[in-house]
């Protein structure tokens, strides 16, 4: 493995963030791919009589939320179900920073996010298991999103400057892969049917495995901390 910092091949970066950039850009291509699709796909096809009926769960998930917020409209209770899918990915990257730095290792948390993102975009193919794909979406957003910032950061060693550019490149690409989602994945899902946008936003992930997966001897080491 090449030291950290020595590595100048990405255009004067480590080859690494090359990887990163672009395990990025399919991430975040398929998550707001099917972000894009989600709320329509739920007011137009999935909370509808006759499909409703199928989802594994909802009954109690709808009854425990409307417990909380009163009776809930279609239209409410999908905004209500995207908000709550918007915010726990925003809350769950706590939990991908503790598996990252006390008990897995930024790789194989990533790679684990990796998976759950994958699998919850193919189980988007199923009306039962909507639910199950929320979950696994959230749980797998959260093993990423700090640990992949966090390899950026550990390309280099402190006080190289090429550090913020790097993070730079990453933002980059991250709205490359968000500029890209809702005008494929969106345009698949309201022309050719809904699953076929989830289909594309799940292909885009195992793109991301696989390029993750192909650099990672160009990743920095893991910084595990095992004290209490």
């Amino acid at each position: 493995m090449t030291s950290v910092g020595a590595d100048t091949s990405f255009f004067g970066h480590p080859r690494g963030l090359g990887y990163l950039a672009f395990t990025q850009v399919w991430e975040r291509f398929s998550f707001y791919g099917m972000q894009s699709l989600l709320g329509l796909y739920m007011v137009n096809q999935l909370l509808l009589p006759g499909h409703v009926e199928n989802v594994l769960g909802f009954a109690g998930f709808r009854a425990g939320l409307e417990s909380i917020t009163g009776p809930l409209t279609l239209i409410a209770l999908s905004a209500q179900i995207f908000g709550l899918y918007v915010g726990l990915v925003n809350i769950t990257p706590l939990i991908g920073a503790f598996l990252g730095d006390r008990v897995l290792g930024q790789r194989r948390t990533v790679i684990l996010g990796l998976l759950l993102m994958a699998a919850g975009h193919m189980m988007m193919a199923s009306e039962a298991a909507f639910l199950p794909a929320l979950l696994s979406l959230v749980l797998g957003a959260g093993c990423l999103k700090g640990n992949m910032y966090a390899q950026v950061g550990n390309l280099y060693r402190p006080g190289d400057a090429r550090c913020s550019q790097a993070f730079s490149v990453f933002l980059i690409a991250l709205n490359v892969g968000a500029f890209m989602a809702p005008l494929i994945c969106g345009t698949l899902g309201e022309v050719y049917g809904w699953h076929y946008g989830f289909g594309v936003a799940a292909i885009g992930m195992f793109i991301g495995l696989g390029i993750y997966m192909a650099g990672r001897k160009y990743l920095p080491p893991d910084r595990v901390r095992h004290e209490p």
